[in-house]
């Protein structure tokens, strides 16, 4: 029986660690400032802490709740890096998992000018919230 209750115990052990990993992963899409069809993934975007960059997951179409759910007939979900004190941005590809992960050496990518053309007012966005953004240990 001890057994039984310990088996119990730690699968709602796991269970709440997968709700807390899930929450980090949380998605949050607004409109994109002065466009009418682009959205940006607010809890996605994050500073890096080694280089500074501005990471950030934009969209076209309507978000219609969690990245899962995203419609298949509306545009990919792009990912670029912001240097924001160069108006410069890398990109970074498109994410078709909605794990967050980022390529190896996606740094080292070219860095591109004007960070309004690539990504509009979300880039305008991010790069003013810049210092309140969350600042991790990006691989």
């Amino acid at each position: 029986m001890t057994r039984l209750g310990l088996c119990f115990l730690g699968l709602t052990a796991l269970g709440m660690a997968l709700t807390t990993t899930a929450d980090l992963q949380a998605e949050n899409w607004k409109p994109s400032p002065g466009e009418a069809k682009t959205f940006y993934d607010e809890d996605f975007m994050r500073v890096d802490q080694a280089s500074g960059l501005v990471v950030i997951r934009i969209a076209e179409g309507r978000p219609n709740g969690a990245y899962k759910d995203w419609p298949a007939d509306k545009g990919p979900i792009l990912v670029f890096a912001l240097d924001c004190a160069t108006d410069h941005w890398i990109d970074l590809g498109m994410d078709f998992k909605g794990d967050m992960a980022l390529a190896k050496d996606w740094r080292q990518g070219e860095k591109v000018e004007d960070i309004k053309g690539a990504t509009g007012g979300a880039g305008r966005v991010a790069c003013s919230t810049r210092e309140t953004l969350p600042k991790v240990a990006l691989p």
